[in-house]
């Protein structure tokens, strides 16, 4: 998929780059838009730090986000799983044979490095242009052969449904929107707050599902939390786990 520009808002980032990775951060400054090494980085919301072996996120509050696969700070090596009788894997139809997924909303990639363990093979999207920049440098340096076959697209989740329907060889769709958090009496840990900063709220998260429900796949399944509202209506089984459950809407 061919990108333009993904750039943000003027003043919300600029790259902070050390001198042994001015090749990279030049290509990533003409993807995102933004300046490398300012004389005044204080007045950007975001810092992109680009150095020999990092990449990662720093806000005004010096809040963190990096994203490594193979360092597994943030449970990307998920041991003693049930396998095939893992609630997403059910979901999304294993046993019925489904084995390409589309993953519309790869965030941090948990689930989508989750279902690669699984067995599964998976394409993902990210509509977020700073979350896509550290997604590829993730899945470039990783030493998990798992992940050598991961298809990581930048895009609208929404514009890449209606561009791609039946282009792409998948069986089952997997969609994790992000939705209003409650207030809660402590902060979330410093990664999501950063990640909930880069990427908002899916408004559209009703309208991506429906397009999805076009698509020439088996199954769609939506992750929700327990007690919230089915995205649409149409949900064919619900799998339940202890905080989160898997909404599953059968297409073929």
């Amino acid at each position: 998929m061919s990108v333009v520009s993904g750039s943000l808002k003027a003043s919300r980032l600029c790259i902070i780059s050390s001198e042994a990775a001015t090749e990279k951060a030049s290509r990533w400054a003409t993807f995102l838009n933004c300046p490398i090494n300012p004389p005044n980085p204080e007045e950007f919301f975001f810092h992109l730090f680009i150095e020999n072996e990092r990449v990662y996120v720093r806000d005004q509050e010096r809040r963190l986000l990096e994203i490594d696969f193979d360092k597994n700070h943030l449970d990307y090596e998920r041991k003693g799983h049930r396998g095939k009788n893992e609630l997403i894997a059910k979901a999304l139809g294993i046993a019925k044979g489904c084995h390409k997924i589309l993953d519309l909303s790869v965030g941090l990639a948990v689930d989508s490095v989750f279902l690669t363990q699984l067995g599964f093979q998976v394409t993902g999207v990210e509509r977020s242009p700073v979350l896509y920049a550290l997604l590829q440098e993730a899945f470039e340096k990783t030493q998990k052969e798992s992940l050598r076959t991961y298809q990581l697209y930048y895009s609208d989740s929404l514009n890449f449904l209606k561009e791609k329907k039946g282009q792409l060889d998948i069986d089952s769709i997997y969609f994790d929107p992000m939705y209003p958090h409650k207030k809660k009496s402590a902060l979330p840990k410093q990664e999501m707050v950063v990640f909930r900063d880069l990427v908002g709220h899916d408004e559209d998260a009703a309208e991506v599902l429906k397009e999805a429900l076009t698509w020439p796949v088996q199954r769609v399944v939506v992750k929700r939390p327990l007690h919230a509202e089915q995205l649409l209506p149409g949900v064919r089984h619900a799998y339940e786990g202890k905080v989160v459950r898997y909404d599953t809407y059968v297409v073929g």
